[in-house]
């Protein structure tokens, strides 16, 4: 596996626990707007070879826009974890970790949770680590 950079400027760690389909990755984002995506393909290396390791410029990432949700929040362990019905091959975790707090799984937020939440969970799914992925 390469080896990347550690930046002492890590604002937030995005973890995604992968499915049958998909390997699990850990996104780190820096107050810079640079990161870097390391899949952790385990034993099916062969099986998930498309998913290659990156790293990314500064200003990639919306870093100031997570910066001001997470700053909000405080404590990304009051977000709840729902354990919401999911596909057993598509079917994945994400989480956040930020000042040494993990949430809970951002992908089962609903409409009936903080709007707050709501704003992260759709910053970090819809754009963060959506542009990361290639998805």
């Amino acid at each position: 596996m390469p080896n990347y950079p550690v930046s002492n400027d890590i604002l937030a760690v995005i973890t995604n626990s992968g499915s049958t389909n998909m390997p699990g990755s850990t996104l780190s984002i820096n107050t810079d707007g640079s990161g870097s995506l390391i899949y952790r393909k385990g034993a099916q290396e062969q099986r998930f070879q498309r998913y290659v390791d990156k790293t990314f410029a500064a200003g990639t990432f919306e870093s100031s826009q997570l910066a001001n949700l997470l700053a909000q929040i405080q404590d990304v362990s009051t977000i709840p974890n729902h354990n919401c019905v999911k596909s057993v091959s598509f079917g994945s975790t994400t989480t956040i970790t930020y000042q040494g707090k993990n949430s809970g799984d951002l992908s089962c937020l609903s409409n009936a949770d903080a709007k707050i939440f709501l704003d992260l969970r759709d910053l970090v799914l819809q754009k963060i680590y959506a542009l990361a992925s290639g998805q």
